[in-house]
């Protein structure tokens, strides 16, 4: 019976990670028409995302009438974790300027190998080579999905070798930043709380540290139209409220090992936005891409049915 629950909780797991990492694939879809229709800059767009985020986990907490009241060492860890969670993001948006997304996607995508190490440094969880051969497996699949995508090449022209240098070590910078994020949800004092609780101060830290990165570079901007209002009202929702929640939820059930290699259907997702809404090109990469990143997450679901069985066999 032990077993049952064991197993049934880690298909939970595997679902609310992938029920994050696809939400989270949805970004372009909103992000997109505010960027090319509204004219909004990134750090206006995150800016706006994480306060109306924020906004509807407080609705949440008081629909369940659950407390944000925190301890102050867990107020510590949380404002820890969550620099790490916003440096991802503003990384990302800064390493666009000097190497193509589809390498800079591909770099990111290390962080489930950064996971694996860090979790075996912090909490001496055992590095399997099955998992990280499963983890550099999706790898390749998303650096097919990435290069695949176009517009690689051309972003390279006139801009000089040290910069290029610079875009890759800021792309690999997230890797580690968004690695640490992950392992940072098992830390006392986090774990225990409520995932709403959780994901509300990550949102606001991240809120005000994009509004102070903002005032010190290019200004927050307005949201000048309802149709904008709309889009940011989806990209709260879908890729940052869900997708958070759910990921918190994967971490407490099935580890942040496994939860970072099931990362690799975000870009799955991305793609196919790109193909059914931006009438972006699917070429024989993305079916490479897809076709690997399909497998990483069949193999990590039998991994889990496997030590079922196992658990069966002792029992």
């Amino acid at each position: 019976m032990k077993s049952k629950v064991q197993f049934l909780s880690k298909v939970q797991g595997i679902l609310f990670a992938l029920i994050s990492s696809g939400t989270f694939g949805l970004i372009p879809l909103f992000t997109l028409p505010l960027r090319q229709e509204e004219g909004m800059n990134e750090l206006s767009i995150v800016f706006h995302r994480y306060v109306l985020s924020a906004g509807f986990i407080a609705i949440l907490c008081l629909v369940d009438r659950k407390s944000l009241s925190i301890s102050f060492q867990s107020f510590i860890r949380l404002f820890f974790i969550s620099i790490f969670y916003a440096a991802t993001a503003v990384g990302l948006v800064y390493s666009y300027n000097y190497i193509p997304s589809g390498i800079v996607t591909t770099i990111h995508f290390l962080y489930p190998v950064v996971v694996v190490f860090l979790m075996a440094f912090f909490y001496k969880e055992a590095a399997s080579k099955r998992l990280l051969l499963i983890a550099f497996l999706a790898i390749i699949g998303v650096g097919f999905l990435a290069s695949s995508g176009g517009g690689g090449s051309q972003y390279l022209q006139g801009i000089e070798f040290q910069f290029i240098v610079l875009g890759l070590l800021i792309a690999l910078a997230t890797a580690f930043t968004y690695g640490f994020y992950i392992v940072g949800l098992n830390f006392r004092g986090i774990r225990e709380l409520d995932s709403k609780v959780v994901t509300f101060y990550v949102l606001v830290f991240g809120a005000l540290f994009y509004a102070l990165f903002a005032q010190l570079t290019s200004g927050l901007q307005w949201v000048p139209s309802a149709k904008a209002w709309l889009n940011l009202g989806l990209l709260a929702l879908f890729p940052t409220v869900i997708s958070l929640i759910t990921l918190m939820l994967a971490v407490r059930k099935v580890g942040s090992t496994i939860t970072s290699i099931l990362g690799a259907a975000e870009p799955i997702v991305a793609v196919l936005c790109g193909v059914l809404v931006f009438d972006e090109a699917f070429t024989m990469g993305s079916f490479i891409g897809l076709g690997l990143v399909v497998a990483a997450v069949t193999l990590v679901m039998l991994d889990a049915a496997k030590k079922k069985q196992k658990q069966k066999g002792i029992s």
